[in-house]
């Protein structure tokens, strides 16, 4: 049977990282602005940068997506949608977003802007799909912690569009869930400042190792089974890594 051919969707932490994303063949790529991003150590694309970017998307017919996805304070929305209406007005195709107010606002000031669901967001069912349409978003990025069966059935029942990840880092806890960071360092991985600490070496007893640390995620050999899941997007994580990586993996 022939399935759909799903947008390969790539990361893009710098001016570099996109330009060989794009040139190695990606459909869609998603980088943060100076703020309000997930990924604040990566590079991240300044003011003077986004357009440049966005044009450059545009020119080689590639969607951009904008990643909005930390939890935001009252006192930081304001700003983050201002940030969004220059986005949007510049070419940005969709924001990637976790937080509910800021979607709800940006609902209001851009009537037509597509929203999608960040991981952080922790949406795993055909519900959560039918309460995110509800409140305006248009797409879904499921965990990576759903089995193929759970996966499958969300794609086939959720009424918008199911994203999921296929290559990169994998995080020890439920996505968008995890406090380790924040509780151990006060730096929230759900701010976009997460340090880490799952990477470090721990003693268990007399053992010494790495047990909170996960091997990175590979599915490049499994995509036929991941075509009969019928999922619309499929996502590699690495906003903080090289152009070199981007470009290979793509």
């Amino acid at each position: 049977m022939k399935y759909p051919l799903p947008e390969l969707l790539a990361p893009a932490g710098n001016m570099a990282s996109l330009e060989a994303a794009i040139d190695a063949g990606a459909d869609a790529v998603y980088f943060g602005a100076d703020a309000f991003n997930a990924r604040m150590r990566a590079d991240n694309f300044k003011s003077e940068e986004t357009s440049q970017a966005l044009s450059l998307c545009r020119a080689f017919g590639v969607q951009a997506y904008i990643t909005l996805n930390t939890r935001l304070t009252d006192r930081e929305l304001p700003e983050a949608v201002s940030l969004a209406q220059r986005l949007w007005d510049a070419g940005a195709d969709a924001f990637i977003l976790a937080d509910a107010g800021l979607a709800t606002l940006l609902r209001a000031q851009i009537p037509d802007v597509q929203l999608h669901a960040s991981t952080q967001m922790s949406a795993h069912t055909e519900f959560d799909g039918a309460a995110l349409e509800q409140m305006g978003f248009s797409r879904m990025v499921c965990p990576r912690e759903l089995s193929k069966t759970s996966l499958t059935r969300l794609c086939s029942r959720s009424p918008i569009p199911i994203e999921m990840f296929i290559h990169g880092a994998h995080c020890v806890s439920f996505s968008g869930q995890c406090l380790m960071s924040a509780v151990m360092g006060g730096r929230s991985g759900n701010r976009g400042s997460c340090a880490q600490p799952c990477r470090l070496p721990y003693t268990l007893g007399k053992k010494n190792g790495y047990p909170l640390s996960l091997r990175d995620l590979c599915l490049a050999g499994h995509i036929p089974e991941i075509l009969e899941t019928g999922a619309a997007s499929l996502k590699i994580e690495g906003r903080q890594k090289s152009a070199e990586y981007v470009y290979t993996v793509v």
